[in-house]
Formats: C-alpha cells, sequence, structure tokens
C-alpha cells in the first residue's frame, strides 16, 4: 500500500493506534541535535513561525529558503499542521533532502498557528522527509512526534528545558520509556 497522501493532524492518533504503520528502526535522536533547538520562539503569527523555521532549517542544511516554505506553506494549504495541546507539525516532502530534516522550537508563550482548538502553539517541529517512495517514514516521524505530544505534561516538561541540550535529553528519554 502506498502511503504518499498527506494525512491532517486530526488523524495522526488514530494512525497510531490503527497499526497501518509498521514500526521502523529509527528514533527521533535520529534526527535531532542540540543545535536544531531554538529556546524561547516568538512569531508574530503563523507565517513568521514557519518563515523562522523554515530559514533555520535552511541555515543548518545548506538548503534554499524559498523552496522549503513554499514546501510547507503548500501543505499548509491543505490544513493546518497546528495541533490540539500547544503543538505544532508543520512538514512536507521534497527532493531537496535525501533523509529527513527537523527543527524544533519551544515557545513558552505561544503563537497564534490555526490549531484545532485555537490555541497558540508552543511546541513546533518543523520537518522534511524526502519526496518519493512510498511515505512510511514521514508517517511514522508524524505518528512519533504526535504519541510524544499526546499529554500537556510532556508538553510542559519539554517547555521547563532551559537549554537546547536539556530539550534533546527530553527527546532521548522520552524515546526509551514512552
Amino acid at each position: 500500500m502506498k502511503l504518499n497522501r498527506s494525512f491532517g493532524p486530526q488523524k495522526i492518533f488514530f494512525i497510531a493506534r490503527s497499526g497501518l504503520v509498521r514500526r521502523l528502526p529509527m528514533k527521533l535522536t535520529d534526527y535531532f541535535k542540540e543545535d536544531r533547538v531554538i529556546m524561547n520562539f516568538k512569531a508574530a503569527g503563523k507565517r513568521e513561525a514557519l518563515e523562522i523555521l523554515c530559514g533555520q532549517l535552511a541555515r543548518l542544511d545548506g538548503l534554499s529558503l524559498t523552496e522549503i516554505l513554499k514546501v510547507v506553506l503548500d501543505r499548509e494549504e491543505m490544513g493546518s499542521t497546528g495541533l490540539e495541546g500547544g503543538v505544532a507539525l508543520p512538514h512536507g516532502k521534497s527532493v531537496l533532502v535525501s533523509r529527513p530534516a527537523m527543527v524544533m522550537a519551544l515557545s513558552p508563550g505561544g503563537v497564534f498557528f490555526d490549531s484545532l482548538d485555537g490555541l497558540p502553539a508552543r511546541v513546533f517541529v518543523l520537518f522534511l522527509s524526502p519526496r518519493g517512495g512510498d511515505g512510511r517514514e514521514h508517517l511514522q516521524l508524524l505518528v512519533r512526534l504526535g504519541g510524544l505530544f499526546k499529554s500537556s505534561e510532556a508538553v510542559e516538561e519539554l517547555l521547563a528545558s532551559g537549554t537546547p541540550a536539556e530539550a534533546y535529553d527530553f527527546l532521548a528519554r522520552r524515546e526509551i520509556s514512552p
């Protein structure tokens, strides 16, 4: 079965529970390092938040900001990637990357992001996956990230991180004990 369609945020938890996605041998920490975490993130709104996140990803991975932003904005037009509980998972697929590329931002004050619950997003994880293939890795990342942040306690614990190293350690701990 080819999984190359984009799935809205409301389907992530259903997919995680349904068994449609076979576990892939990867961890979130395979894609994150401390330099990929933006602390005390601030933006005037959704568009600016996406521009800053895409800019950080472009700088870290030597990619075209214009092309990354287009991919992410095109995905947002299909439906907001702002979940409930203060989490946003903007994402897309691109020929610019050969493996998933990610950045995370922590915004204690929050940024309005057209989230499902109408509340500001405070945890952002932007990622791009390679275009092509069956889409399983992309979907698995959505499922893992959605599962990681399904409790408000996890969101609050991550937001309490004082440094990028502490945020990275949060991911490493949560991978071991869900």
